[in-house]
């Protein structure tokens, strides 16, 4: 597979992403119009939790599919690994509903609003089975070739969770009011978040029924040697994938309730809420990382069958760190614009935390390139021991800085992580499987893309908005976009023999 196969894919699985992000991001201002603050916190709490759990319930399986399937009997793997992800995932549903009670009435069901609504633990507990037994069935369409298939039932579902939202949040309320009162009447924001769940799940359930006909071709085969070896494989990246989630799920679910000053929850919910709301505007810049993800993945494996596939790597990174600079000041010079999506002044505030998470993003996508090299030689504990470092500078720097600098310590602390883990990661990784990464070109990048923001931020606040950064004035748009093209000439120069090898954009620089 060449690295325009890699682009291709990349942009099928992109487009699908983006497009699925992109529905579930619109969902965010439409959110922040009808719930209130402290109702959204504990919505985002809650959406917090559930990646970390899906860890869990996936334990390691999808990648250990991966690396399997190109060794082993691809029918064999499939089998093994969709009979696994089946047993377990009923058994810790079944572990987890007869946890009800105290799982609801503990601190987190707190935070989480479940204590007062314990309706909404059941679905839950269900999105997380759902998108779990979907994780395979995505797999081995990515494994196959078959993005566009991919993408249908990608967007399917997403469009499906954002259809039932509106249904429930926006028609119902108005419907019923005219007379129609066998519809629900959604009016509160208890009421409210329990139908955000429910349509989650019933979006999540359409995905799954999609997989239907995978389901029905699966060779039905548990394979208890081979299953071993996959465990063992995949066990470690267990604790790779939940310590990420501490950096990545933790400061909303854990660090702001626990270390942000006083005991007022209702205060706390306000304060994630606030936060949280700030962080999807870093979404645009994930949706690329994870896009990549899915695509790079499969390619990482089947270029390693080849001559030199370290060369290939290397100049992988390059191209993929350029389109994140590219993406950290499409979103940090404009905010002034992205702010729509936030709705009310109330959370303006906390835009000043969204260039910090954008960077630290930037960390995270590189370290996901870097990881590679323990997944070739299969030394996957040597990821869990990284993630496990930078979990436990997670929660040292969040003890030490929430209480000074409150959520702002909760985003500085992310970004810091990220950067101990993608640093660690490539000087561990180039003793064991030495890749040439062009360093000094993507110091750079980064290092100029980092100043051109914090020049326009010093302009924007002593000169061009002093009052106001955030206010859309046509001066700050002119300049921003100054900047934005003073760069991109920039990196066109230096790496023009590069672009003009690349497809659709090289036809333009020959």
């Amino acid at each position: 597979m060449s690295i325009k196969s890699l682009a291709g894919q990349t942009v099928y699985y992109g487009l699908s992403n983006i497009a699925s992000k992109l529905l579930n991001y619109f969902l965010t201002p439409f959110y922040l119009g009808l719930i209130p603050p402290a109702t959204y916190g504990e919505m985002q709490n809650v959406y917090a939790y559930i990646p970390f759990l899906n860890i869990v319930l996936t334990y390691g399986m999808e990648t250990a599919f991966f690396r399997f399937a190109k060794k082993e009997n691809q029918q064999h793997v499939l089998g093994s690994a969709t009979i696994s992800l089946l047993v377990s995932t009923t058994a810790i549903c079944i572990l987890l509903f007869l946890m009800r009670g105290p799982v609801i009435h503990s601190y987190a069901g707190e935070l989480a609003g479940l204590s007062a609504n314990p309706g909404f633990y059941t679905y839950i507990i269900l999105i997380m089975a759902f998108d779990t037994l979907a994780a395979i069935p995505f797999a081995q369409l990515r494994l196959e070739g078959r993005p566009i298939r991919y993408a249908i039932i990608r967007i399917a579902g997403i469009a499906a969770t954002v259809g039932f939202n509106v249904f429930f949040l926006y028609l119902c309320p108005k419907l019923y009011q005219q007379g129609h009162h066998w519809l629900p009447n959604v009016q509160t924001g208890d009421s409210q978040l329990g139908y955000v769940y429910l349509s989650n799940m019933l979006g999540s359930g359409l995905t799954l029924l999609l997989f239907l006909p995978q389901y029905l071709r699966i060779e039905w085969k548990f394979d208890t040697a081979l299953w071993k070896k996959m465990i063992q494989y995949a066990l470690p990246l267990i604790i790779v994938g939940m310590a990420g989630m501490v950096n990545e799920t933790f400061d909303r679910a854990w660090f702001l309730p626990q270390y942000l000053p006083g005991d007022d929850m209702e205060a706390k919910k306000v304060i994630i809420g606030l936060y949280s709301a700030n962080y999807k505007l870093a979404i645009l810049i994930t949706m690329f990382i994870q896009a990549f993800r899915l695509g790079a993945e499969p390619y990482f494996f089947k270029q390693a069958e080849g001559e030199h596939p370290q060369r290939v790597y290397a100049r992988i990174m390059k191209l993929f760190v350029i389109l994140l600079c590219f993406m950290f000041l499409f979103v940090s010079l404009y905010l002034n614009i992205w702010k729509i999506f936030l709705r009310k002044p109330f959370y303006y505030p906390g835009m000043r935390i969204v260039p910090v998470l954008l960077l630290a993003n930037m960390f995270l996508g590189i370290y996901y390139n870097l990881t590679i090299w323990f997944k070739l030689t299969d030394r996957t504990r040597a990821g869990a021991v990284i993630t496990l470092i930078t979990a436990a500078l997670a929660f040292l720097l969040n003890y030490w800085w929430i209480p000074v600098m409150g959520y702002y310590g909760a985003a500085l602390a992310t970004m810091v992580c990220y950067f101990v883990q993608m640093a660690i990661c490539y000087v561990w990784g180039q003793k064991h499987y030495p890749v040439p990464y062009h360093l000094p070109r993507i110091i750079t990048y980064i290092t100029l893309a980092v100043v051109t923001w914090y020049l326009f931020h010093l302009l924007n606040t002593r000169l061009l908005s002093p009052g106001d950064i955030y206010a859309l004035k046509p001066l700050s748009l002119a300049v921003a976009t100054l900047l934005f093209g003073a760069y991109a000439w920039f990196i066109l120069k230096m790496e023009k023999k590069e672009f003009r090898k690349l497809p659709f954009i090289g036809r333009f620089l020959r």
